[in-house]
């Protein structure tokens, strides 16, 4: 392995335990099967999906910085010569790519069962603001993860969180006082993520062109970091 690849050394170290793998990929499945398999209506559905995907993204994030820090690894990280901005966008995207497996499973399982007139355009729409929404989840985590103190604050002011992000990605139903936040969800891809989810369980899975061209540069944008990252040395600091 290349000196200064932080993102190889994490992914490596996330899936050298298949036990561990299989075990949060079994729970984020449990949690999404009454979603996936009982009959309701499609928002409540989509509104189950995308908490699983919060919860699994967000406290994933959260919990996993926490005990980075805990355990003095990232004091240790960062005494590696690479520039401190290549160091966080290495543990960023190596903590949100940890949390897609599970995700994707869910995600998986919902469209087979529930997806009604699934085209390719609709799926790489859905892949693109899964990335996008991974990616945000995993920043947010990462930041709570950063001032908690303890591993109960971290579970604190994870669920705290987790209330305010449902909220304002207008998972949760809102008085009309607060239609507002319709407005700010357009810009959130947590937001496009549940209403693309709802289209997709109650008719046909169209998308529209604003959300599917942010979709596709999300998708593109990420896979060529990934990709750049994965066969990078890293790069020193000056």
């Amino acid at each position: 392995m290349m000196p200064g690849n932080v993102f190889r050394l994490q992914l490596t170290a996330a899936f050298a335990d298949t036990r561990h793998i299989i075990l949060r990929i079994g729970v984020s499945a449990l949690l999404a099967m009454p979603f996936i398999f009982v009959g309701m209506p499609a928002r409540a559905q989509a509104a189950g999906i995308v908490m699983v995907i919060l919860f699994t993204g967000f406290f994933g994030a959260a919990v996993g910085h926490a005990r980075l820090r805990t355990d003095l690894r990232l004091a240790r990280l960062t005494l590696l010569p690479m520039s401190p901005s290549v160091l966080w966008l290495d543990l960023v995207l190596a903590s949100a790519l940890t949390r897609l497996a599970p995700v994707v499973v869910v995600l998986a399982g919902f469209v087979i069962v529930n997806g009604q007139g699934v085209t390719p355009l609709s799926l790489i729409g859905l892949l693109g603001l899964l990335c996008a929404s991974l990616v945000l989840l995993t920043l947010l985590g990462m930041g709570t993860g950063r001032i908690a103190r303890s591993n109960g604050e971290v579970h604190l002011f994870g669920a705290l969180a987790c209330g305010v992000i449902a909220f304002v990605s207008g998972i949760t139903p809102v008085p009309d006082r607060l239609a507002w936040l319709s407005t700010a969800a357009a810009w959130n891809p947590i937001a496009c993520l549940f209403a693309a989810l709802t289209r997709l369980a109650s008719g046909p899975a169209s998308i529209p062109r604003a959300e599917f061209v942010f979709a596709s540069l999300a998708l593109s944008v990420t896979t060529v970091i990934v990709v750049q990252r994965w066969i990078s040395g890293g790069h020193t600091k000056k």
